[in-house]
């Protein structure tokens, strides 16, 4: 193998897993093909096994790195820049967002001292300001920051299992497997979804909404990153926001048209979608 060619596959986790791969199988076949006339029929055979069952068994592995850690096989030099090097949320960190998520939605939260500020947000230009108040970006530390530890944990499951039942639908929908908590890493933003196969790169981001009249921050938030993940991807960008409201259908034409109006004046492409509670497959 050519000297560049080489470098060029040690350069991220998928090509280094791809040369060591390739010298293993190598070498186990040179080994067999060397010495098969010398090997007695006990010896020959793991040799054997190896040679055929070495590629189901890197299959396997493969299937598994590319459905559930495929965000981890690439290096940022893969990408055409860093604005559009994505990030898949770890464990912890999807956990912060969920908290900090149910804090807000809880009907009975009061703003928690737990909560942790991690950074001012950039000034807007004057007019996004008009459409949008610059919001502190604000993660939970720990479950124990809500008012009541019951209504907590039962809302911080129903988030989830919220997130989880629109993402499904989501990938009915396009027709292709959505990646989970996303980071667009330059920008610093997360979304609960990344969409393939759009004409634009395109995030969801769901919100569990429990009561009609709910902090005008929630939304700015995510008003204000889906503008950051906007410019950063020069534009190509679109987010579809699913509002998921648990209270009465008579209670949401005013929040709806509320919210309609604060995105409107957003200069992102987003697609706002609202839906029932009681019709998410739980």
């Amino acid at each position: 193998m050519p000297t560049s060619g080489l470098k060029d596959l040690v350069r991220n986790p998928l090509g280094i897993v791809a040369l060591f791969i390739s010298l293993i199988y190598g070498v186990a076949s040179l080994l067999l093909g060397a010495t098969a006339s010398s090997l007695q029929p006990d010896e020959r055979m793991p040799l054997i096994a190896f040679v055929t069952l070495f590629p189901l068994i890197v299959l396997g592995a493969f299937y598994l790195l590319v459905t559930r850690h495929h965000g981890k096989l690439y290096a940022p030099g893969d990408f055409k820049d860093d604005g559009s090097f994505l990030r898949t949320l770890s464990k912890e960190e999807v956990e912060l967002k969920r908290q900090a998520e149910v804090t807000e939605a809880l009907p009975s939260a009061e703003p928690s001292p737990e909560l942790v500020t991690l950074a001012e947000a950039p000034s807007a230009t004057a007019g996004e300001a008009a459409a949008m108040a610059t919001p502190n970006v604000t993660r939970a530390r720990t479950i124990d920051a809500a008012p009541n530890i019951s209504s907590f944990s039962q809302m911080f499951d129903d988030v989830r299992r919220t997130e989880d039942g629109v993402i499904v639908k989501l990938e009915k929908e396009f027709g292709k497997t959505a990646t989970r908590n996303i980071e667009i890493a330059k920008a610093g933003v997360s979304f609960d979804a990344f969409l393939p196969g759009g004409s634009k790169p395109t995030f969801a981001e769901v919100k569990l909404v429990s009561r009609p009249m709910m902090s005008p921050s929630l939304l700015d938030r995510v008003l204000y990153s889906a503008l950051l993940a906007d410019r950063t991807l020069n534009g190509q960008f679109k987010l579809i926001l699913v509002v998921v409201y648990a209270f009465t259908k008579q209670e949401l034409p005013r929040m709806e048209r509320a919210w309609r109006q604060k995105v409107e004046k957003c200069p992102v492409e987003i697609e706002m979608r609202f839906i029932a509670r009681d019709d998410i497959d739980a």
